[in-house]
């Protein structure tokens, strides 16, 4: 894992601000012409819950998610998130992607080609759920800090190494690129 920096200056797009307007957009949309991972009827009231809190301030969604959400609800909002963060540093290998708190967000930050950019951040509430995400997706035991998988977006695929830190910091390392299906065939 690099040497600890301190965050760029610009935090970026809130991501999750951004997910709610495509979702409130493509709710206009019939079922099958809604995005992947939009159509999810089952998510409505929480989406609709975030929605209404954005439509008054960004700041809000993370004190929304910390004391009014619950576990589980929490838990959803990452498990659709998840495959959309993965997918930011698949472009860029190179890469390795951070996720820091940084005061009241959990900020992920594109390392690549001796760089750093800061790509976005989420509520600060949400990043131990994202650690446990990680834990138990990757099969993590209870003293793990560090696995590799192999994850695919668009046809990309990358194996990957992700490490966790006992303070809800994570890095994933994209390692190596790997054949898509189609070109093993």
């Amino acid at each position: 894992m690099s040497a600890r920096k301190s965050p760029p200056a610009d935090l970026g797009p809130d991501l999750l601000a951004r997910y709610l307007n495509v979702y409130q957009q493509s709710r206009q949309l019939s079922d099958i012409e809604r995005p992947w991972g939009l159509g999810d009827d089952g998510l409505d009231a929480l989406w609709t819950r975030l929605t209404s809190a954005l439509d008054g301030d960004t700041r809000r969604l993370n004190e929304i998610i910390a004391t009014e959400f619950s576990p589980s609800e929490r838990a959803r909002v990452i498990e659709t998130l998840a495959p959309l963060l993965f997918a930011l540093p698949l472009r860029s290998y190179p890469a390795e992607l951070q996720a820091v708190e940084a005061g009241e967000r959990m900020l992920l930050i594109l390392h690549h080609a001796g760089e750093s950019q800061a790509v976005g951040y989420l509520p600060s509430a949400l990043a131990p759920v994202f650690a446990e995400f990680l834990r138990r997706v990757l099969h993590f035991s209870e003293k793990q800090r560090r696995a590799e998988a192999v994850i695919s977006s668009g046809g990309r695929r990358r194996r990957v190494s992700v490490t966790l830190q006992p303070d809800n910091r994570a890095a994933i390392r994209f390692l190596e690129r790997l054949p898509s299906p189609a070109e093993e065939h």
